[in-house]
Formats: C-alpha cells, sequence, structure tokens
C-alpha cells in the first residue's frame, strides 16, 4: 500500500492478490465470499489513476482515489459539505483521519461525518465500476480505522449503475475527472462562438461575453477536471457533459500529466511483478429486440459487466445471425415485429443448433400466464422491463452456470 492510502491497522503478514479482471467483478465475488480488505483498481487508459475500495466482511466502509487527492477532495467537499470549503488536503497525507480529526475538533454530528464519507466513496465508486478491464490488487486485511461505516454491495443500487454506465461513455473522450483539459489559443474564436450556442453552465450576473472569456482563461491553464469544476463551482458531471462538443469539435484537448517521480519509499512496491495480462474472452450474449434504446441499454450494462453483445433489432433475421455467432446465452423481448417471442423462441428449441442455448425472457409483460408460456417453451429465465442492471447480469450468470430454471 502506498503512502497515500487511507489509515490501516493491523497490516502485519498481509496477503496481496494480483489479477487482471473487471472491477465489477471483483468486487461481487469479495462481497459474495464477505472478506475484509482493500481493493486496488488501475486506470488502464492512464497509469497515473488508481481507486482504492476498502470492505469489511463484504461491506463497502471507504472508497477514495490514490492519487490526486487534492484537486478531487477540494472538487468534492466543496459540494457535499460548503463549510469544509477552506479545508486544505494533501496528496502526501491521508485525508480520512484528517476529516475525522476535523469533525471531532468542531464538536459536529457523527451523521454528517458519515455522510460526507459516503458521498466521497460512493464517488470513487463509480469512476471504479465504469472502468473496462485492468489490473487489480487485494491485500486481504487491509482497513481504516476508524470504521464509521458499512454499506452492503450485494445489490449495486440503479442510480449508482446509471452513473457508471455514463462515465463509461465518456470515458472514450475522458478517462476520468483527473485529465486536464486545454484550450489552445488558435481555437479561442471557435471555443467563443461554441459557447453561444452551448452556454457556460454557470450562475452568473456578469455579461455573457464576460463569463465566456473568464471560463476560457480557466481552460488555458490546462487544469484537471476536478480543478476546473471547482473553479467554475458546478458540479464534474456538469462539466463533462457542457464539454462534449467542445471535445467533439477538437476545440479542447484531453492531456494526461506525465508520470511524477518515483518516491525511495514506493520503489519496492513498484518492482514487484505484476500481473501478467491474458488475453481477454468475452462471452457473447445475443439481445433480439426491436427498441434501440433496450439495445443501448443491454450493450452498455453487459459490456461494463465483461460481455460482447449481439443486438438483433430484427427477429425475421435472429436465426441465421444466431447460427453464425453462436451466443452463449439469449435475451429476448416477447412484442416484435414478424416474430413475436414465443414463437422465435419455438424455433430456436427446435434447432438442432440453437436449442441448447439458455434463453431470457426481457420483456414488460409480467402476467402469470406469460410466465407460465415461457416456461412451457423452455425459457430459462424471465426478467421484466423496467429492469435493474444487477438483476439483469445476475440472471444471465445464472444460466450460464447451468443454474435451475427460475421463470
Amino acid at each position: 500500500m502506498t503512502g497515500n492510502s487511507p489509515p490501516q491497522t493491523g497490516n502485519t503478514g498481509l496477503r496481496v492478490t494480483r489479477t487482471v479482471t473487471h472491477p465489477r467483478k471483483a468486487i461481487k465475488h469479495l462481497v459474495n465470499k464477505q472478506v475484509s480488505g482493500c481493493l486496488t483498481v488501475g486506470d488502464p487508459q492512464d497509469p497515473q489513476v488508481s481507486w482504492q475500495v476498502f470492505l469489511r466482511a463484504g461491506k463497502l466502509t471507504y472508497a477514495t482515489s490514490v492519487n490526486g487527492k487534492t484537486q478531487r477532495l477540494q472538487c468534492l467537499v466543496r459540494t457535499i459539505q460548503p463549510n469544509l470549503a477552506k479545508l486544505e488536503f494533501s496528496d502526501s497525507e491521508n485525508e480520512y483521519p484528517q476529516l475525522c480529526r476535523w469533525w471531532h475538533g468542531q464538536g459536529l454530528a457523527m451523521s454528517k461525518l458519515r455522510q460526507l464519507l459516503m458521498r466521497l466513496s460512493l464517488e470513487a465508486l463509480v469512476h471504479v465500476l465504469a472502468l473496462p478491464e485492468t489490473e487489480i490488487e487485494f491485500s486481504k486485511g487491509s482497513k481504516v480505522d476508524p470504521v464509521l461505516m458499512e454499506t452492503p454491495l450485494a445489490e449495486i443500487p440503479a442510480p449508482l449503475w446509471q452513473m457508471a454506465l455514463q462515465w463509461q461513455q465518456w470515458r472514450k473522450q475522458i478517462p476520468s475527472p483527473f485529465v486536464h483539459l486545454y484550450l489552445p489559443d488558435q481555437q479561442q474564436v471557435r471555443f467563443r462562438a461554441c459557447c453561444h450556442h452551448n452556454p457556460v453552465p454557470v450562475r452568473s450576473s456578469h455579461e455573457p461575453d464576460q463569463l465566456i472569456q473568464a471560463t476560457a482563461s480557466i481552460f488555458r491553464k490546462q487544469l484537471s477536471l476536478y480543478e476546473i469544476s471547482t473553479l467554475l463551482k458546478v458540479s464534474v458531471q456538469t462539466v463533462v457533459a457542457w464539454i462534449q462538443p467542445f471535445l467533439n469539435e477538437g476545440i479542447l484537448v484531453t492531456q494526461i500529466q506525465d508520470k511524477p517521480t518515483q518516491n525511495p519509499s514506493e520503489t519496492s512496491s513498484a518492482t514487484q511483478p505484476k500481473a501478467e495480462k491474458k488475453p481477454e474472452v468475452r462471452p457473447l450474449i445475443a439481445c433480439i429486440d426491436d427498441s434501440k434504446t433496450i439495445q443501448k441499454q443491454v450493450k452498455g450494462i453487459l459490456s461494463l459487466s465483461g460481455y460482447e453483445v449481439l443486438g438483433i433489432t430484427e427477429p425475421a433475421q435472429a436465426l441465421t445471425a444466431l447460427v453464425r455467432q453462436k451466443p452463449a446465452a439469449i435475451l429476448m423481448d416477447v412484442n416484435m415485429p414478424d416474430i413475436d417471442g414465443y414463437e422465435l423462441c419455438s424455433m430456436l428449441r427446435q434447432s438442432r443448433q440453437l436449442r441448447e442455448i439458455p434463453i431470457i425472457m426481457l420483456t414488460g409483460r409480467d402476467g402469470i400466464l406469460d410466465r407460465i408460456r415461457a416456461k412451457t417453451l423452455g425459457v430459462n429465465f424471465y426478467l421484466t422491463k423496467p429492469f435493474h442492471p444487477e438483476h439483469l447480469v445476475e440472471s444471465i450468470g445464472k444460466v450460464l452456470q447451468n443454474n435451475p430454471v427460475d421463470v
């Protein structure tokens, strides 16, 4: 563990395990096993960024970033607890005991401290869940002290999933809030023009042109998203959503900072052998649904969980595509044009090449007769819309493990 991690006690004889996998899978495994320790997750797009998730008996006790603590905490603390805006943080010191000491010294309610720790942890967890397959290190027995909160992670809340899915899309241009943004001199005219069509999302008493000029000067400083958010006094998500057209047009440029000089105390940790990255094998899941919205939602959820998705919007062409691709499981709607889900399911069960593939009905129909009919046709799992992302992933996991039918 680095000097940047939260305080730990009882670390003698820690067992450290390294692997390459999806963070969500790693967290789910640890939660199911109800183990205690610290999960350190690296960002494959930016070697300077990594996150830590602390667990006790499978429950979340704290989550934070390993690097860039100052900019992240100054940004988040200001929005969560404005009275802490002037509290100074350091990248070389642990923020967990500092927050605890400050709260104790101010004599404020413990519930407020727990609320702050929870919000900080969930923000970090969103970025962990948004990561693709990457290097992960688990230190069994490592912990925060004192433990002031325990949050169950057996089922990740839907809002957290949605935020993680959004960041997964944003990562195509912005790996993390630690990425630095820069406005080149030759793009300033275009920046001002774009601001007139896409106004700066800031409440201000200044004239629009003055606000645009002030915002442009911030982007010329090559600051991180956290730092820009702090100066504009809006959330990171607001900034990222606003700058999308600027990035698409090449007006703003993203930059990943160079690796800082390594501390001698970190040399031994850095020289330890890293997990060897093996070729990724991603099970293929077919989604047969004429709704592009459902297709996009399913692809985002399953891609985040380590699956490839074969989207089929025309059920009449499904058999040909399925025989060619041979997916590990099939998601299927009931109400579709030309061929409904029940008819298609019957055809699949009569196909010598496809009859053994598990089928999950993903439909808005929730009647008992629909469930009975689906079971009669050989459906392995029945999910009703709207569905929780975690339930979708769990249903696929069950049918792939040949679990009993649950219709």
